[in-house]
């Protein structure tokens, strides 16, 4: 979506035009000093940047369109601060739109408050030596003042760090960054003489058009037309025993959703190229906008921890809305994926039979089954002539009873059992047996509990899909298939619509719901994957068609 902002320049910046200040008696060796206006009109029209009948762009709702506040941050030429104050150090000009107007609730609904377009003719005030003027400008809407530093070089801002969402909830927006006809990177607007003039009517007819954009990005998964991504079912292509498993879409959420971006979008045309050599063309100067991004190269504070049991959804939005990434996956020589640092969309479902009833299906050695305790039965048998206990003056082999279940993440370390696993261990009532080993060299041969719990770690682990359980997962694409790295990632004032079309296999089981899951994984001998369409709007659009393995 288009921000467009109408900066009017009121300010007699021009010699022997502007508004001469008092003489306070202590010359400056610089000359005297002006007084600079600037009248401020915001508008928001996404139609007149839209082709008709395009699909390519939405219009925000009122909550993403919400204006609380505007910081306008001035430079001069070689792109440090010009100071609105000769006493002081600071280069911002700031006002508040609607302080206390009504905020977005925790749902996003929409609120009553100004938007873009209703906010007009404001006039900001610095002050400047007489011929000395800023060159550079650039817009930060919905930034917490208490972040804001007291003075920014263009450089500073351009790498400087906000939050998607400021305090009160509101969308934090600024300047656009693009590539001019030339390939020049464009992040600020140019002052010229023509906006500087000679009364506030002469500046309006002379305004500083600056377009503004989100800086996060929205992700809405639908699965089946369901807009909150819940509830559909889809025929996985799997049976266990003969009887055919269903996977039940219960809820989504975003792993690796940034919630901070970069004040300013990195773009880099030199490397990309003008003409779309990374698959796209991701320039579009006509609209003062660009359609990929480079990632802040620091440290991103991120969510890229999740459970299953926790939606991470704004409630029945099917909505969530996160920072610009584009980092790609590091490998190492060799081609294999050492950190996937992308946005992924996890899926969340149950495996449940035809009517419905959830299906807790298990693994082992190849092989699914019905059931957990389906799997210790066949754990035990395999067991029952190497582990005995005895009872009376009976030896009696190790039996289902006398097992449990373990999750991987309490295996003892060094343990080469993955996440999404579980391993094998007495049972509480067990641990104080009479427990014996058995082999052909040594015959019966004591053993204590914890010697058993070691034999046990040796075993093939398990996948138990507890209660049905389980999820899927795939990266978020971008603009078309590429086969590079600008295939994949999420750039701010992009709507990502994700529609579910297919579900196959398994996904990875989840054994309690409760875990925290560091990242997420597929089994190996599991083959499952998510076939969707996307529609990307800005808050632009494409349509995408994919499968992922």
């Amino acid at each position: 979506m288009k921000r467009l902002l109408y900066i009017l320049i009121a300010a007699s910046g021009l010699a022997g035009c502007a508004e001469k200040l008092a003489d306070t008696g202590s010359p400056s060796e610089k000359g005297e000093l002006e007084r600079s206006y600037i009248s401020v009109t915001l508008k928001s029209d996404d139609a007149s940047v839209r082709a008709a009948g395009s699909e390519d762009f939405e219009y925000g709702d009122a909550a993403e369109r919400f204006v609380e506040n505007v910081h306008f941050f001035l430079f001069k030429g070689d792109g440090t601060a010009f100071p609105i104050s000769p006493a002081g150090n600071r280069n911002y000009l700031s006002f508040n739109i609607n302080s206390n107007g009504t905020q977005p609730d925790e749902t996003g609904n929409p609120n009553e408050g100004p938007n873009v377009s209703d906010v007009k003719d404001k006039i900001l005030v610095f002050d400047n030596y007489k011929g000395e003027y800023p060159e550079y400008i650039v817009a930060v809407l919905n930034w917490d003042t208490k972040h804001i530093q007291p003075s920014y070089t263009l450089d500073n801002l351009y790498n400087a760090l906000a939050g998607i969402r400021n305090t009160n909830n509101h969308f934090v927006m600024s300047s656009t960054v693009y590539a001019d006809l030339l390939g020049k990177v464009v992040r600020a607007n140019t002052l010229t003489v023509e906006n500087i003039a000679r009364s506030e009517q002469e500046a309006k007819d002379n305004p500083v058009e600056i377009y503004v954009e989100r800086i996060s990005a929205k992700v809405q998964v639908v699965a089946d037309g369901d807009v909150a991504g819940k509830d559909a079912t889809y025929d996985i292509g799997e049976s266990v025993d003969e009887v055919p498993v269903y996977a039940k879409v219960l809820n989504w959420e975003l792993y690796n959703e940034y919630h901070h971006s970069i004040v300013l979008k990195h773009i880099y045309p030199e490397t990309w190229g003008m003409a779309g050599q990374i698959g796209f063309l991701w320039n579009d100067p006509n609209r003062f906008r660009s359609y990929w991004a480079g990632s802040y190269s620091g440290a991103f504070p991120a969510d890229n921890h999740f459970d299953w049991l926790n939606d991470g959804l704004v409630p029945n939005t099917g909505i969530a809305y996160c920072g610009e990434n584009t980092r790609p996956v590091v490998k190492d020589g060799e081609g294999k994926v050492t950190s996937d640092p992308r946005t992924n969309v996890i899926i969340k479902a149950q495996l449940v039979k035809a009517d419905g009833e959830p299906i807790e299906v298990a693994n082992w050695y190849g092989h699914n089954y019905i059931g957990e305790q389906a799997v210790r039965d066949q754990v035990a048998s395999l067991l029952s002539s190497q582990i005995y206990y005895k009872e009376g003056e009976e030896y009696k082999p190790i039996a289902t009873a006398d097992l449990k279940v373990v999750e991987a993440d309490e295996a003892p370390a060094g343990t080469a059992i993955e996440a999404y696993e579980v391993f094998f261990q007495l049972a509480d009532g067990s641990v104080g047996k009479a427990w014996k080993t058995w082999s052909n060299a040594e015959g019966f041969k004591d053993a204590t509990a914890d010697e058993i719990n070691a034999r046990l770690l040796t075993v093939e682990p398990a996948m138990v899909y507890k209660n049905g359980m389980t999820y899927y997962y795939t990266p978020v694409r971008h603009l078309g298939s590429t086969g590079s790295d600008s295939e994949f990632g999420v750039v701010r004032n992009h709507v990502y619509k994700v529609n579910i079309s297919d579900i196959s296999g398994f996904g990875t089981p989840v054994y309690d719901g409760d875990t925290d899951i560091e990242t997420p994984q597929r089994p190996a001998d599991i083959k499952s994957y998510v076939a969707a369409e996307v529609r990307i709007l800005s808050w632009k659009v494409v349509k995408n068609n994919y499968s992922v393995n």
